[in-house]
């Protein structure tokens, strides 16, 4: 059985859900694969790099995908210094024979954070919007350019129009409920199933 590790923050721990309905767990069962959360809420790319062996390295998986970013820009870190940690783990992960993958963060309904009373980020809530949104954009071209696997939750989260559907939100409009990480797991799913044929005859 393929073993997977999920290294992340909030938005891969689950926040307010059960572990169970989080969308690395539910991967995983469809996967018929091994899925660890290593997501830790409120952490960032450079938390996740200082705990990437301990969390990561020493489970041996066969695949680490690595989604974070959102609090980092939150207290208003560079992108290029998230992708810079980012990348670190991307390298460690290869060093020691694990496929790494990444994924993009999810945009942040504005409105509902600010009624949830939501400590707003250090540039404001509209500009760390857009940089998130610049972030998503970074993190695809970068693994386009270095031949990493990426899976792109951003768009799940957003309309046509580029409105934030908060239908998939918690009442904090910066976690998704279980619906948001159903489609989570399915888009994940997708790209096991299409990138390495999980489940393929």
């Amino acid at each position: 059985m393929k073993k997977l590790v999920c290294h992340g923050d909030s938005l891969t721990e689950g926040a307010d859900l059960d572990r169970q309905a989080a969308w690395p767990a539910l991967m995983g069962g469809a996967l018929g694969a091994t899925a660890i959360n290593r997501g830790i809420g409120g952490d960032t790319s450079g938390g996740l790099l200082a705990r990437f062996y301990r969390d990561v390295v020493d489970e041996r998986p066969d695949f680490a995908l690595i989604l974070c970013g959102t609090n980092d820009l939150w207290w208003g870190l560079a992108s290029r210094q998230i992708l810079a940690n980012i990348f670190a783990m991307v390298f460690q992960a290869q060093h020691h024979g694990i496929t790494p993958l990444m994924a993009t963060p999810l945009p942040v309904d504005l409105e509902k954070a600010r009624q949830a009373g939501i400590t707003p980020p250090m540039a404001g809530f509209e500009a760390c919007s857009a940089e998130i949104r610049g972030f998503r954009d970074a993190v695809l071209a970068s693994a386009k350019q270095s031949d990493i696997p990426v899976i792109d939750f951003y768009p799940l989260f957003t309309e046509p129009s580029g409105a934030v559907r908060g239908d998939l939100y918690l009442e904090d409009g910066l976690h998704p409920d279980k619906t948001g990480h159903r489609l989570m797991a399915t888009e994940a799913i997708d790209l096991f199933r299409t990138e390495f044929l999980f489940n393929t005859p």
